[in-house]
């Protein structure tokens, strides 16, 4: 039926079903938010402190709407809570003398309260975190909602739930997401699969690189990270679709150096966007993405002559016009992808090859010509 469990322990007690939800073994049943709130813990993603954590960071705001909506109203409706059992020694069922699968779930709240994560939050770390009153501006909510707590679940298994059940949700961070796949997937599958997430991750976690821990790859936000990973990656897709040279490289570190070494042809030609980058559009947005379009253009014109390294991709973009990318700029009021695309013809009409005259003095002399 269970463990021995000790008289001084300090017990919930929740009547529960014991079943399985696809192939997933389950209790579920109804217990208060409070107490479902103080028996769980988020496991937060940090890639310092807290690598193989499965959370996305927190949001405080949404946590506080959540809060408010079941405080405030007599007829409200959720999702059931989804738990995970980590630590055995926190849970102990005993089932009933009539049914296996029906019983009483005893959860130790002194375990799960001392260790770092006995039950984690799969899905409803907003829902639960100011649920418990441990911050004096919330009360604690009484109220009854339905959980699931899944239990002999491996933490590769729990990412892999979280991320299904987060996946196609609008508040889901896309950065997160994108994370996660890099860590389910085998390294060699991603350069072959995915060889643009695999360069925007790379492009952050390289000490060679500008954009070494300055990318947001989810979980919990530090100040010094300005790029979310998945714009980055949107960004390296882009280049890499409008490039010719760059997809025929044979594997997918070779187009990284060159992709590595093309960001920083661009911090030399405009240094300031990376020391003042609040004042510049390179680093967000349309800008970004419209860096990444021109990357395909000098990408390929320096491979064409037999050459990768960074100055000679400078050689390229500074050959064109001396364009203004601060906020007020040439590009203000350019956005998404369509805005990406014409500031990337507009910067490329005025590159020059060593040998050959600029596209726009070409489509100039076609139209001259009788």
């Amino acid at each position: 039926m269970g463990r021995a469990l000790k008289a001084q322990d300090n017990l919930l007690e929740i009547p529960v079903i014991r079943g399985q939800v696809l192939g997933v073994k389950v209790y579920r049943g109804y217990a208060k938010l409070c107490d479902l709130s103080k028996m769980s813990k988020p496991d937060i993603y940090d890639r310092k402190s807290n690598p193989q954590g499965t959370q996305r960071d927190l949001s405080r705001k949404h946590a506080k709407a959540a809060y408010e909506y079941v405080k405030t109203r007599d007829l409200a409706f959720w999702p059931e809570v989804f738990l995970s059992v980590r630590n055995k020694k926190a849970v102990t069922y005993w089932h009933s003398s009539e049914n296996e699968d029906i019983g009483t779930l005893k959860i130790n709240m002194d375990i799960s309260a001392k260790s770092k994560v006995s039950i984690s939050r799969v899905d409803g770390n907003h829902r639960l975190h100011y649920a418990d009153g441990a911050d004096s501006n919330f009360t604690p909510i009484d109220k009854v909602v339905s959980f699931c707590m899944a239990y002999e679940l491996k933490r590769e298994e729990e990412i892999i739930l979280f991320k299904d059940i987060n996946d196609n949700q609008k508040a889901m961070n896309t950065s997160h997401l994108d994370n996660i796949e890099v860590r389910l997937t085998e390294e060699e599958i991603l350069k072959r699969t995915s060889p643009d997430l695999y360069i925007a991750q790379k492009l952050g976690r390289d000490p060679k690189s500008l954009f070494y821990n300055r990318i947001y790859e989810g979980g919990r936000k530090i100040s010094k990270i300005e790029l979310p990973l998945r714009s980055l990656r949107s960004g390296i897709n882009y280049m890499i679709s409008r490039s010719n040279q760059l997809p025929p490289l044979p594997d997918a570190d070779i187009q990284y150096k060159v992709v590595r070494n093309y960001f920083h042809a661009v911090k030399k030609w405009q240094p300031k966007a990376w020391s003042e980058p609040k004042e510049y559009i390179i680093l967000r947005g349309a800008g970004l993405w419209a860096i990444c379009f021109i990357g395909a253009v000098v990408v390929d014109k320096t491979l064409l002559q037999g050459k990768y390294k960074t100055d000679d991709m400078l050689k390229i973009i500074k050959s064109g016009r001396n364009w203004n990318w601060t906020n007020n700029g040439d590009f203000k009021g350019y956005s998404g992808r369509g805005g990406a695309l014409e500031i990337s013809k507009k910067v490329t009409m005025e590159l020059h090859d060593q040998d050959r005259i600029p596209p726009k003095e070409l489509y100039e002399k076609i139209m001259t010509e009788e």
